[in-house]
Formats: structure tokens, sequence, C-alpha cells
């Protein structure tokens, strides 16, 4: 690592650096060395805070470092002409490292949280003491300085770390009045990776239980944020087992859900091969489906993610036929998640889950399944329809319409679930077809369930 030059020096008492943290921050990305001392020379002082300071003392690499500064943004812009003001009213500045950007934020001090949300005025300061005051619990309230390898613990987060323990920084009450966030946010570091799940400290815990109603009050988009890592946690079944018990979710999602006992236990399952999208849909396996629209609308989820959510609960008690050709179709219209689903169904049946579509199938039936499209070879087909709309024309004489698409549609769920190489092997098929008439909507499509 690049020589450190010592900016200002924080009001507090520092104290040197373990070990650990001090292998971590001689391996300092250059960029952000240089970050740095570019504002050590400019007369600022710099410090490395919250989350990336907490996650090296618990042996992590971090994926953001965040820096607080004793310097106005319109200092760090001065010193820094890309900067890009990402954060104008709560004197933010993102400065751009060689692969990522860093938040640089001035230190201050909040005024009244009148709306439990957000201060109504920031004054800049150059107390880092009355900077780490304001933060939310007191794992995020340390800061580090690099140049001097001083860590400045105020609140006593590494005591806590060492008892995995979620504390509010002072007065928890007063805490969470000030941003009805801070709920899922303790939540969401309650789940400490390989860790396990931390507790809540009694006091922090009480003034979540009083004050749960202030996420009535937080924009859905920041409740999603929240919620979107609180599912992807490794430990995220105890969390949200928590956060039903203690009735958080019904906050924000639909109906209530401290006693449903059946499905808190699935979600603590080994769910590790899901991605978070997935982990809410499996919570979401027992809802009505206008439930899960309104949930998704209401978290005001991209379309993508609602989309997402909705194809996999359609799935929800539906399974393919054990035949080569059912399996053969089933792997093409899931791709990667057709495991995933016969996983979740098992974990739906082990659970005792109660569906809405009752389910004719047991353990040892989906085990079969699973194994037969574990054995099932690739495809050598194209994936593509072999038989396109104008070669359908000249062998039927159909015209364009719904008639075309629907029987071109039929053509390539044959050639799928046969494994069909060649045209002349879908002329062959096409012959064997009713087409001529019928319901067009009673032909087999490449959907699942059919």
């Amino acid at each position: 690592m690049s020589q450190l030059i010592q900016g200002r020096k924080a009001d507090l008492d520092g104290l040197p650096c373990s070990s650990q943290t001090s292998h971590f921050l001689d391996n300092l990305s250059p960029d952000l060395v240089e970050i740095l001392n570019q504002i050590s020379q400019n007369g600022g002082g710099v410090w490395i805070v919250g989350g990336a300071v907490r996650d090296w003392m618990l042996g992590h690499s971090p994926n953001d470092i965040d820096l607080a500064v004793d310097l106005t943004p319109e200092a760090m812009i001065e010193i820094f002409s890309d900067a890009i003001l990402t954060g104008e009213d709560f004197g933010t500045v993102s400065l751009r490292g060689k692969n990522c950007l860093y938040q640089a934020t001035t230190l201050r001090t909040d005024g009244e949280y009148l709306d439990g949300r957000r201060p109504e005025k920031v004054t800049w300061g150059m107390s880092l003491s009355d900077d780490l005051e304001r933060r939310d619990f007191t794992i995020n309230a340390m800061a580090i300085d690099v140049a001097r390898k001083l860590l400045y613990d105020p609140h006593n987060g590494r005591n806590d770390i060492s008892r995995g323990i979620i504390r509010a920084v002072g007065n928890a009450h007063q805490r969470l009045s000030e941003d009805g966030l801070r709920i899922m946010r303790a939540y969401r570091f309650a789940d400490r990776r390989e860790s396990g799940v931390w507790e809540i400290e009694h006091s922090l815990k009480q003034s979540i239980s009083q004050q749960k109603n202030m996420l009535d009050s937080i924009s859905s988009e920041r409740i999603w944020i929240e919620w979107k890592k609180i599912l992807s946690g490794k430990n995220s079944g105890e969390v949200i087992e928590m956060m039903a018990l203690e009735g958080i979710l019904d906050r924000f999602l639909v109906g209530e859900w401290s006693d449903r006992f059946s499905l808190l236990d699935a979600m603590k399952k080994n769910l590790e091969i899901f991605s978070g999208i997935e982990r809410f849909a499996l919570l979401l396996c027992s809802c009505t489906i206008n439930d899960v629209k309104l949930i998704c609308s209401n978290l005001k989820l991209s379309r993508k993610e609602r989309d997402e959510i909705q194809a996999i609960h359609h799935m929800f008690g539906h399974i393919p036929e054990q035949s080569n050709q059912s399996m053969r179709k089933y792997r093409f219209i899931l791709n990667d998640f057709a495991e995933k689903h016969l996983i979740f169904e098992m974990i739906i049946l082990e659970s005792g889950i109660k569906m809405n579509n009752k389910q004719g199938y047991s353990i040892k039936d989906l085990e079969n399944i699973l194994q037969t499209l574990r054995g099932l070879e690739k495809l050598n087909t194209d994936l593509e329809p072999l038989a396109d709309g104008n070669w359908i024309m000249n062998q039927t004489g159909l015209t364009k319409g719904i008639r075309l698409g629907r029987l071109k549609s039929w053509l390539h769920t044959i050639q799928i679930e046969r494994d069909l190489t060649s045209i002349s092997q879908i002329e062959r098929v096409l012959s064997t077809l009713s087409w001529e008439n019928g319901d067009v909507d009673n032909w087999p499509q490449l959907k699942f369930p059919q």
C-alpha cells in the first residue's frame, strides 16, 4: 500500500486497530488510498465509517466502503472535479475509483425528524463524535482513521459485535422515531451470515413493538429495498419468523402472518440456491393470486420482479408427468428454474402448507421426477421452431391469424417433446395432426402448467 498522509485528527480518543482490521487496511485498493491522501493533503479529516468497519471486525470484506469527511460538499467537488453530487441535501458526493464509486459524506448533525423519515435540517460539522452520535446502531457507529490505524468506537459497537447484539445508538425509542425504516434495518443487520442471527437488544425490541406503525409512513420503495436484502440473507428464514411473530410483516404484506407456522417453518429450510425474489414467492405460496398481485403492487416491485413472482406462484401445486416427452418440455420452459420448482414443491409438502389448489402427488413422486430430470440428456434439436410461419402456410394453405400461430406453437411443442431435428420430421408430424378443425385453445402449447 502507498504511504498514507495523515489528515485532520478526530475529536475522539481512538484505539489501535486489531491485527485483523490492520490486515484489511494494508490491502486497500490504490485508488482508495489516493482518494484518502488527496483529502488529507487538502487539510481535511477523513475516516472510513459504517458497514465496512463492521464487516472488517467480523472478518469479512465489505461490498462498499463509505467515507466521512470534515470538508463541505463544495470543497470536495473542488478537490475532485469528476465527483458526482449524489445527495446534496445530506452532503454526499460520489468519488470515482478505478472500478467503483466511493460515497463520501460531510460530517453533520441532524435537526428534528418531524415526518419519521428524514431530518428537517442538516448542519455541516467538524465533529466525528457528533456524526457517529446520529447513526442508527452501535455496530454502524464506528470509524477508522486509516493513516493512523485508529478505531473510534464511542458507543461500544465492538462489544456488541462480540456478543452478537443489535443495539441502538443512545435512546432506542428516539432512534426509531427519527426514521421508521430503522425497524427494517434492525432485522437486516440481525442476519450475520455464518455468525447466525444476532439478538435484538431488549429496549430496541420493545421500541420496535411500540413503534411498528411507523412503517406505514415509509415509502414502499424504501421498504422493498430493505425487505429484498432481508430475503437474500443467509439466515432469512429465522429473521422472517422474528418479523412475523412480532407483527412487522403485517405492516407491509396483506393479512396476518404470526400464525402461519407451516409457512414460517418452510422459510427456515435450506434455501441457499434460491434468490431473494424466489424466496419471496415461496413465502407467498399460500396466498391467492389477487393478494400476490396486491402485495407486489403495494411494494412497488418492478415489472420484471412482479412477473417473476407471479410466474412462480402460478406453478405452485403443479408438476410435470414423468415421461421423457413431458420432462423435455418442462425443462425447456423453466430452464434453470425446473429443478428449483420441484424442490419448492418438496418443501411445501414436507412443511404441510395448505395450498388453494389440491396437490395429488407425494414426496416420492417428486423424488422420481427430480431423478428423471437430472438424468435427462441434452436436447439435440434447435431451440427455435424448425417450422416457421411461411413454411406452415405453404404446407397448409393457412393465412396469417390465430390458427396459424397456434399451429406453429403446437409443432414447436412436439419438436421439443420428441427432440426432432429436421423439417422432414416436422412434415411427417404435421400430416398426423387434425389442425383443420377443433378449438385452437385446446392445442398444446409451450407453457407450464398447460
